[in-house]
């Protein structure tokens, strides 16, 4: 139910208010929550009429962003692990470089993507220039001047995004939902990978995606800054896109022997209660290094790596609409039970 209403890119209280206009009921907001969230099963007349409030719609793509503050918490290693996986099963991605550092343009492209900027095809000249997205997007595959280009289409990112915090004008900060129009028919996934900092660029990705996803390393530090993003997501889905959904926090770089990683994941799953699900921990491994030192990513080169793995079923939960892959209890319960005693 989740998925057809942000195919409708509405709200829950909007929803709630558009099935009473049309069916004569009376339900509330917590309703259309337990609904969407399988504690109740969803009547009958509710779910033909969601799918008549769908049918009609055009096929748009669902925007995701990894978003997080803090630095070095495995944010690009997992865009662009998600954006990998969602490609090798069959969907139409587009990965959307929003951070200045342009970490995964340099990922994914030779030279760090100089060739690209030479053409006008990054994003700071959509966001600072006024260029069509369409017009500036690298299709997989595609080859530059100094070598193969991504193995899905890709806005790439430059220095020169940086930019963008010292501008001010009326909807600025909608921007880039703006400039994702024209494409989103074009794919099944939109990811957005979002600067490690909290000002116009992620408040840009977060007024135009979906879903959130919060990477978050298995450290104390790392952990501290959470209620940050949170806070900033509340206040996105407040004021400027009340379709966006904070499907999970990603734990990355988890050492499952490591008694400091455990306790840090019971502390999120205590912390967090019903305000985001903790998704499965993706381990600390070297697969990602290796790839990365080889200019590919770590879902090409080591699909069965079991950190690998992670990100694949991450995906095929994504691309099948089904709740995403939690962290399993066991990893969580008895080292709460020991923290509470």
């Amino acid at each position: 139910m989740r998925g057809l209403r942000q195919q409708l890119r509405v709200s829950q209280g909007e929803l709630k208010d558009e099935l009473n206009r049309r069916l004569g009921r009376s339900y509330d907001k917590p309703k259309v929550s337990r609904w969407e969230n399988g504690r109740e099963p969803i009547p009958e007349d509710v779910a033909a009429e969601l799918t008549a409030m769908t049918a009609s719609l055009p096929h748009d793509a669902r925007a995701i962003v990894l978003a997080n503050q803090k630095g070095g918490v495995g944010k690009t290693t997992s865009a662009l692990n998600i954006a990998a996986a969602l490609s090798r099963s069959g969907r139409r991605v587009l990965l959307v470089d929003m951070d200045p550092q342009a970490t995964a343009t340099i990922a994914l492209l030779a030279e760090g993507g100089v060739e690209a900027y030479r053409q006008g095809r990054t994003m700071s000249h959509v966001i600072l220039g006024g260029a069509s997205l369409p017009a500036i997007v690298i299709r997989a595959g595609e080859e530059l001047a100094h070598g193969r280009g991504p193995p899905f289409d890709l806005a790439a990112s430059h220095i020169d995004l940086a930019e963008t915090d010292g501008r001010r004008e009326p909807g600025y900060d909608v921007a880039l939902r703006e400039a994702l129009e024209p494409c989103r028919s074009n794919y099944d996934f939109i990811v957005l990978d979002a600067p490690p900092n909290l000002g116009m660029l992620t408040w840009m990705a977060l007024a135009a995606a979906e879903d959130a996803i919060i990477p978050v390393r298995t450290e104390p530090y790392d952990t501290m800054g959470v209620g940050l993003i949170l806070s900033t997501i509340n206040k996105v889905q407040r004021r400027l896109n009340p379709a966006l959904r904070l499907a999970g926090i990603l734990p990355t770089q988890y050492g499952r022997r490591k008694s400091v990683d455990r306790e840090v994941l019971a502390h999120l799953s205590m912390a967090m209660g019903e305000k985001a699900p903790i998704l499965e921990p993706v381990p600390d491994s070297a697969v990602f290094g290796h790839a990365a030192r080889n200019g590919r990513i770590a879902v090409e080169t080591s699909p069965t790596a079991p950190a690998v793995l992670v990100y694949v079923r991450l995906a095929q939960a994504l691309a099948a609409g089904s709740p995403l892959p939690r962290a399993e209890a066991d990893l969580i319960e008895p080292v709460v039970a020991e923290l509470g005693e």
